[in-house]
């Protein structure tokens, strides 16, 4: 089924058309019992050669009911320090998990839970089984994260570079490894839950439900790539003094004024405050694909934006909207010619933020002192281009009132200097040329996440789509599993094949 809308404050399970379409099997008369199991585990699968389902420290909650034990309920948050025990032992990966797969402790939403609940009883209301992981209850199993909060909570983040770092000789990983300092997959709360309730070892398609959230996912890069952007803004602009001089001599008063003082006498000035340009992301707000951080050398990839369109921030409706089996970048696509995409909108998020930062002043004479003659400007690049900015203009003492001409004028001098910032972005200008490093960079990235890193939302068996192979191993007949998210590297066993917030039901055996 398709993940939930995730709009009330408590999402319980939304159901909508069930994933599988299998044959009913191993049909029991009404009133059978059966030992029924269930299973909540938010960490499933291998990572750095660790098989972690053989980890006890992190096993999850199993619920069984048996002979003597009619229902039976279990719950466990995990213990985020259980990873520091962990040792990874692949090739020269080594020290602990929690360096590569690192959790977020302490948060209020509960997003490392997992519950289990099994009945031996079947076909009445309420009676079957529950397996949850995630961002649930510890005491029903129900998906709780809140889809109004601004800010979505994280699980943690995987340190993709360490573990691609083992794959170089996959297409394409080599080149992205050496062009990266550090490469990171943010994840956002997860949950994965599955309900169970029938007469039948081999269930109809309306007798399990499974559901899934993944709040947000995102991509830290860090590269050198984003340092020569930071070069490529100069500290000044090169201004046309005479360009400036002729808009000015086209005002009436103000062509007087210039007049007596000569062209000479005026100088302009555009300086870049680098310290501003950094102070804050590009764009600063409005979850984009792509988000330039200057002072930290990164660029910040929110996948939903990418590949499903931009949203407000908090969960992701697009990423809970998923098929089964669902894989990213794959399944669901990079838009047509994504890359260009990004990078001309980067440049132009780029450009507004340095109208932001240029502080220009044009000046020629004097406006203070003894029956003054001059003008001066002194305003950002924006507040020119808008018409907002301030200026004086005296003539012998008396200020000149330009009065509704003010802004017409204010508005020619800015597109003098924005002509200036311009060349940075032409075809070939110093700009341009660095962001194609970025173009270059994503283009292997995205290579890499189609070939080589598979991303895949609602991991389901017996069920529609191309299921992880790890399910095969995991998920015996008459399981069924929901996988919030699944990590693979293929091509290479044991190296990240892992299940975030998953969630079973089965297998029942009749008594």
């Amino acid at each position: 089924m398709r993940g939930a809308a995730w709009a009330t404050p408590t999402a319980l399970l939304a159901v909508g058309a069930p994933a599988m379409a299998v044959s009913n099997g191993g049909c029991q008369d009404p009133g059978t019992v059966f030992d029924a199991q269930s299973r909540g585990r938010l960490l499933s699968g291998a990572i750095g050669g660790v098989n972690l389902d053989a980890v006890a420290a992190i096993e999850g909650a199993h619920a069984q009911a048996v002979a003597g034990t009619p229902t039976d309920t279990e719950s466990a948050a995990l213990t985020v320090s259980a990873l520091q025990a962990i040792q990874l032992n692949l090739g020269s990966l080594t020290g602990a998990l929690s360096s590569i797969l690192d959790l977020v402790a302490g948060q209020n939403a509960g997003v490392v839970n997992q519950f289990a609940y099994a009945n031996e009883a079947a076909e009445g209301v309420g009676t079957g089984e529950i397996g949850a992981s995630g961002a649930v209850n510890q005491s029903t199993g129900a998906i709780t994260l809140h889809a109004g909060d601004a800010s979505a909570p994280t699980l943690g983040t995987v340190d993709l570079r360490s573990l691609l770092q083992q794959a170089t000789g996959l297409p394409g990983v080599a080149d992205l490894v050496a062009s990266v300092s550090q490469l990171q997959l943010q994840i956002g709360a997860v949950a994965g839950i599955a309900e169970f309730d029938s007469l039948c070892t081999q269930v109809d398609e309306d007798e399990v439900d499974r559901d899934y959230l993944v709040a947000y996912l995102r991509l830290l890069v860090a590269s050198d790539v984003v340092g020569a952007i930071t070069s490529a803004v100069p500290a000044t602009l090169n201004v046309s003094t005479d360009a400036i001089w002729s808009v000015l001599q086209g005002v009436p008063l103000l062509g007087s004024l210039l007049s007596a003082l000569g062209k000479n006498a005026l100088t302009v000035t555009a300086t870049v405050d680098t310290n501003a340009l950094k102070s804050t992301p590009i764009p600063q707000s409005g979850n984009p694909a792509l988000q330039l951080d200057l002072s930290k050398g990164t660029v910040l990839i929110d996948v939903a934006s990418l590949l499903g369109g931009a949203y407000q921030g908090g969960i992701s409706g697009w990423l809970n909207q998923q098929n089964p089996n669902t894989r990213l970048f794959v399944d669901a696509p990079l838009p047509a010619d994504a890359v260009a995409t990004i990078v001309n909108t980067l440049a132009n998020d780029l450009k507004t933020r340095l109208t932001q930062v240029i502080n220009v002043t044009i000046k020629a004479g004097n406006t203070t002192g003894t029956l003054p003659t001059g003008l001066l400007v002194q305003a950002t690049l924006a507040s020119l281009l808008n018409g907002t900015a301030t200026a004086t203009f005296v003539l012998a003492g008396i200020p000149i009132n330009l009065g509704a001409a003010l802004s017409p004028l204010l508005k020619s001098l800015g597109s003098v200097v924005e002509t200036a910032l311009n060349t940075l972005f032409a075809p070939n200008g110093a700009i341009t040329t660095a962001l194609s490093g970025l173009s270059g960079l994503l283009t292997t990235l995205f290579g890499v996440l189609q070939g080589v890193l598979a991303i895949t939302v609602n991991a389901q068996n017996v069920a529609l789509g191309s299921m992880p192979s790890y399910y095969r191993a995991i998920s015996p007949s008459g399981r069924y599993d929901v996988g919030a998210l699944h990590l693979q590297i293929l091509g290479i066993a044991n190296l990240l094949d892992l299940s975030l917030g998953r969630g079973s039901v089965g297998e029942n055996t009749p008594r």
